[in-house]
């Protein structure tokens, strides 16, 4: 499939997403799709539609294109345990390092037992979530909040049986910590040095918002899509990360935090299908195959989730190789080993609630649609 294809795979995401802001799936969403050109090159077909705003105030609200930035929420997931593969590979820690061992406040602690590989795999024994945002004794985004949030984190057990993988916002908050104390340096410092640089990614397209000076950022979140009206911090939250334990952590964390435009998702996901093909050496074959191989106790990878057997977001036409991760603000990456496409869709589904979430049937008939389009071009 060359650039013919590629413009019937944008033709049907623009398609699609049309479909989902008529049906109020969300305000507004960006997509990109990759594939491999019959002479070998990439190929990334974009497409965008709606606004960047609630639907009830559309003049107001920019409209999405190209350049718009989306809160990735759990997306950020992928992007630190790429950042951990690459410390590893340079010795600067193993997978074996357990968390006590570089962080103090975790001695002790059920999380500090836990080693970088469970807590990247979400099998650390920690409970999948907790408001901490509302019980931190200090201003949010503090170095005492911060210090605070993590060790409360590590204090915090999954009270099901321990032989199962229970996905952990919680988990990663504290592998965050951990890979910026070993590397000695602050988690946004590392996504420019181990992902957006040697990928090639512009750093004004994919950047943890809440690092930036309060000159920059405003500037910035000009070009984000909004999320929701949040009670807690009491306005329509846009150019803020959404989630509120990583509000309450600056805006930078391990779990949530990094803002991106859909192709430079697209082009993080590129690489570790080409890791796996052999085509980059971004990081080892092997590694990347170890961090996505089936694990038992679930679906969880390193820093993925495989496809489910059952229904899955990635739905029904990628293949059982296939493994991607979603998040909560309406975003999502799946990439395809067998097929070589990795298809991005983000959305601000949560603008201006929660509470919809016709995102869940949505993200399969895209995925699907955009597959047939592919398979015909084969």
């Amino acid at each position: 499939m060359g650039e013919a294809g590629s413009d019937r795979v944008r033709a049907e995401a623009r398609r699609l997403l049309a479909s989902g802001v008529a049906g109020s799936v969300f305000p507004g969403a960006s997509a990109c799709a990759s594939h491999r050109a019959p002479g070998g090159a990439a190929v990334f077909s974009e497409a965008c539609a709606g606004r960047g705003g609630p639907p009830a105030v559309p003049p107001t609200a920019r409209p999405i294109d190209e350049g718009t930035l989306f809160d990735l929420a759990s997306l950020t997931k992928p992007l630190v345990a790429a950042v951990a593969l690459r410390l590893v590979v340079r010795g600067v820690l193993t997978l074996e390092t357990r968390a006590d061992a570089v962080l103090s406040d975790a001695r002790g602690t059920p999380g500090g037992a836990a080693t970088l590989e469970q807590l990247l795999t979400h099998r650390s024994g920690l409970a999948a979530w907790g408001g901490l945002y509302l019980d931190v004794p200090h201003d949010p985004g503090t170095t005492a909040a911060r210090r605070w949030i993590v060790a409360e984190a590590c204090r915090r057990p999954d009270e099901g049986p321990r032989d199962r993988a229970v996905y952990s916002d919680l988990g990663y908050m504290i592998a965050g910590e951990v890979i910026a104390k070993a590397a000695g340096c602050d988690l946004e410092v590392l996504l420019g040095q181990e992902v957006l640089r040697p990928l090639g990614i512009p750093d004004d397209q994919m950047l943890y918002v809440g690092a930036l000076s309060s000159e920059r950022r405003a500037e910035v979140s000009r070009r984000c899509a909004a999320t929701e009206r949040d009670d807690w911090r009491g306005v329509l939250v846009r150019g803020e990360v959404h989630d509120e334990n990583c509000a309450a952590l600056g805006g930078v964390a391990g779990h949530a935090g990094v803002f991106a435009t859909a192709r430079a998702v697209a082009v993080f996901g590129r690489a570790y299908l080409d890791c796996l093909s052999g085509r980059s050496e971004y990081l080892p074959r092997a590694l990347v195959t170890h961090a996505v191989s089936p694990r038992p106790g679930g679906t969880h990878l390193l820093g993925w989730d495989a496809k489910s057997a059952e229904k899955s977001a990635a739905g029904k036409r990628m293949s059982p190789r296939s493994f991607g991760h979603l998040g909560f603000t309406g975003t999502s990456v799946y990439l395809d080993p067998v097929r070589d496409c990795a298809v991005v869709l983000l959305t601000n589904r949560v603008c201006p609630s929660r509470a919809n979430e016709k995102i869940k049937g949505f993200r399969p008939a895209f995925h699907d649609g955009l597959v047939a389009v592919l398979d015909a071009g084969r």
